[in-house]
């Protein structure tokens, strides 16, 4: 479709095609296909025409079944449509299958997230990612497309036989690649497993949330930093680890995370290993909201299964309602919200509002994680102190001729081991916990 696009003068027009089944929700089913839409515009495809199938079971040769195919076939010439896009991921034979009766390009809705994902990747890792997706995407749906090479003669003479097919050529091709694309991916990743020993010390903010609810502009805000945003699904892609407070021990990592939709396909969830392992790896998890999206309430429910799907659900969360500037015209229901989610943080990412409040919320669930104590140590375990200035914020250190006394706040994980090497080897005169003070 890529092609498709760049040689056409006017945008693309496609038919939007979804089913539901006897215990699907027609309200739920027209909400995915509005998602789909987006996902289609983001591409620069026109939805002209959406169309629902009524069904008890799946069709197992078309998904749709003849009829129905045969009512989207009429509507193909007349209105000039390039591709047909369903909702549902299809099989690779039902893929064949539909492209064989249509005569047209067929593409689901993991396809179209796919090249969103390969026209915004930008960074060589995020670029590797999008190509191993797409090859195992593709190898299970290659299909014969050169008659006149059906057969490659090889080997010396008769006796070898008539060699392989091209289209088992193009498969040995595309598992090479699958093969060599996960190499490089893994070099990449014990690149950054170094990185991980270097940042152990932070604590970790992971932005998580449904796509375009404003992450990057969060981020943004919250660093003074400069991360692309733009008014598109799926426009960050590449995880971006920004820093706040940096004079702050132990300093506050935040990374940007790619959007999650309703239905994310697992293949790319795999694939983009690197990009949900900077939420794996997170202290805590900022849960962003667009409450001007009138579907704000599926948002959440949504990210929080895809978070339950990929085994985040365990790690704390932070839920950031974002864009209360759009909600002037709506109090009462911005109210509504605030009551119901009294916890929550309310924020205008792009206006700079509510943003110190955030900030307080983040730095008082990191309290709890944090340890401020007045020690006073012999001298000769100066080896030992160097880690304390290292990860922790010292307040005051004064010296006596026979002891020094440090007044320091930093992570009980960090600090634990380092009071555990000062008691055992008998530098620790006294020690006195404070409480914590941010």
């Amino acid at each position: 479709m890529n092609r498709m696009i760049d040689n056409r003068k006017h945008k693309a027009r496609a038919i939007l095609v979804g089913v539901l089944l006897k215990d699907d929700s027609m309200g739920e089913r027209h909400k995915d296909l509005e998602e789909l839409r987006r996902l289609l515009d983001t591409l620069g495809v026109e939805a002209h025409a959406t169309m629902i199938q009524s069904r008890e079971t799946i069709d197992s040769r078309t998904f749709i079944g003849s009829g129905k195919v045969e009512e989207i076939r009429n509507r193909l010439g007349p209105e000039e449509i390039s591709v047909v896009v369903f909702d549902d991921e299809l099989s690779p034979s039902q893929m064949r299958s539909l492209e064989q009766d249509l005569k047209i390009e067929v593409l689901d809705r993991t396809g179209v997230i796919l090249r969103i994902f390969s026209q915004n990747a930008r960074t060589y890792e995020s670029k590797l990612q999008i190509e191993l997706a797409g090859l195992e995407y593709a190898l299970p749906r290659l299909k014969r497309q050169w008659t006149h090479l059906s057969r490659q003669r090889g080997g010396r003479g008769f006796l070898s036989g008539e060699g392989e097919t091209q289209l088992e050529a193009d498969r040995r091709a595309i598992r090479t690649s699958i093969q060599q694309t996960k190499a490089k991916l893994e070099k990449i990743q014990s690149q950054r497993d170094s990185q991980k020993k270097n940042r152990r010390h932070f604590f970790k903010v992971a932005i998580a949330g449904y796509t375009n609810s404003g992450k990057s502009t969060l981020l943004n805000a919250l660093t003074q930093s400069e991360v692309l945003v733009e008014d598109k699904l799926f426009a960050t892609l590449d995880p971006s680890t920004r820093i706040i407070k940096p004079d702050e021990k132990p300093a506050i990592l935040f990374s940007d995370t790619v959007g999650f939709i309703k239905k994310l396909p697992h293949a790319l969830v795999a694939s983009f290993r690197s990009t949900f392992e900077e939420i794996r790896d997170a202290d805590l998890i900022l849960h962003v909201v667009d409450c001007s999206d009138p579907d704000y309430t599926h948002r959440i429910h949504d990210t929080v299964k895809v978070l339950k799907e990929l085994d985040l659900d365990s790690i704390p969360r932070l839920m950031v309602f974002n864009k209360i500037d759009r909600m002037k015209r709506q109090p009462i229901k911005l109210k509504m919200i605030k009551s119901v989610h009294s916890q929550a943080a309310f924020v205008s990412a792009i206006k700079s509002e509510g943003l110190e409040d955030l900030k307080n919320k983040i730095y008082a669930s990191f309290k709890r994680h944090m340890r401020e104590m007045q020690i006073e140590v012999s001298f000769g375990c100066e080896s030992i102190l160097e880690k304390i200035y290292e990860w922790a914020r010292v307040l005051q250190t004064e010296y006596t001729e026979d002891s020094i006394s440090i007044h320091f706040r930093g992570a009980r994980r960090d600090l634990e081991p380092v009071l555990d090497q000062l008691r055992r080897n008998g530098y620790l005169l006294t020690e006195k916990s404070l409480q914590v003070s941010l």
